[in-house]
């Protein structure tokens, strides 16, 4: 039985809720229902970037819903644009909303959560919680990003040195070692360290990178309990990954028809954590 108290949603894709005693947490929201939130406490959603697919502008509206309502946002005011939309917001909602840009730490406004960010590999951060004595990591996009085949590096090679003939070009094992120092160094916030729940992306859309990126995770730090994300609905990777990697799926709640996992949920519906 884990002593991480708590009830959760798989929201879909990459997006969770999670009640605990003293707060609910959202985490990426951009499909599915949220259902009634306590009023009563404070309410955390976070958007590890603003991709359409881990972010949604509704979530304003809570602040103004709500008495104890704050917003974090990994995003770096990069964008004009959404810079614009954000400087429009009304006062009210701007005083609780947070952007992080990468690296960041910062106390909720009650004092009562930590939110650290680490820089994601493809956009925005992830995100490390620390409340209720209880440590909770949100990956985001931070994945192993080696996403181009090796066919496919090879063209875009050839292509450069030919049009730029007298600038040095990284061949693929040379990409594929950068791609793997940049993770080493967006996760050294995370290594060795212990979480009591942790979301972490088993990206489908490029080759084996979601189950390369999993055991790297397994590598850098400990989990009591985890949940794949980033999944773009294609539930059977998870399936996949239960059966080649046993070891790894023990500690796991996933949406999967496998034996084997920690805690079997569905997408949409509430669980308590096991």
């Amino acid at each position: 039985m884990s002593d991480f108290k708590a009830k959760g949603i798989y929201l879909g894709h990459s997006g969770f809720l999670i009640e605990l005693e003293s707060a609910t947490l959202i985490f990426d929201w951009y499909q599915g229902d949220i259902p009634p939130i306590r009023g009563e406490k404070p309410l955390y959603i976070f958007a590890s970037n603003i991709n359409q697919d881990h972010f949604r502008p509704e979530i304003f509206g809570a602040v103004e819903q709500l008495p104890h309502a704050e917003i974090f946002i990994g995003y770096d005011h990069s964008i004009p644009e959404v810079d614009t939309f954000l400087d429009g917001l009304p006062e009210k909602i701007q005083d609780h909303v947070s952007c992080f840009g990468g690296d960041a730490r910062l106390y909720s406004e009650n004092g009562e959560m930590l939110v650290t960010s680490i820089p994601a590999t493809e956009m925005g951060v992830g995100f490390i919680v620390e409340i209720e004595g209880k440590t909770i990591f949100h990956a985001g996009t931070l994945y192993l990003n080696q996403t181009a085949s090796e066919e496919e590096y090879n063209k875009w090679y050839q292509k450069m040195s030919l049009e730029h003939p007298d600038l040095s070009i990284a061949d693929y094992e040379a990409y594929l070692d950068h791609c793997e120092d940049e993770f080493e160094k967006c996760t050294d916030k995370i290594k060795g360290r212990t979480f009591d729940f942790a979301m972490l992306p088993l990206e489908p859309k490029f080759g084996d990178v979601g189950e390369r990126t999993i055991k790297r995770y397994m590598e850098v730090a400990e989990y009591k309990t985890w949940a794949p994300i980033q999944l773009h609905g294609m539930y059977e990777v998870v399936d996949d990954f239960v059966s080649d990697y046993p070891e790894y799926a023990k500690n796991m709640i996933g949406v999967t028809t496998k034996p084997g996992v920690k805690q079997s949920i569905k997408s949409g519906e509430k669980f308590t954590f096991n």
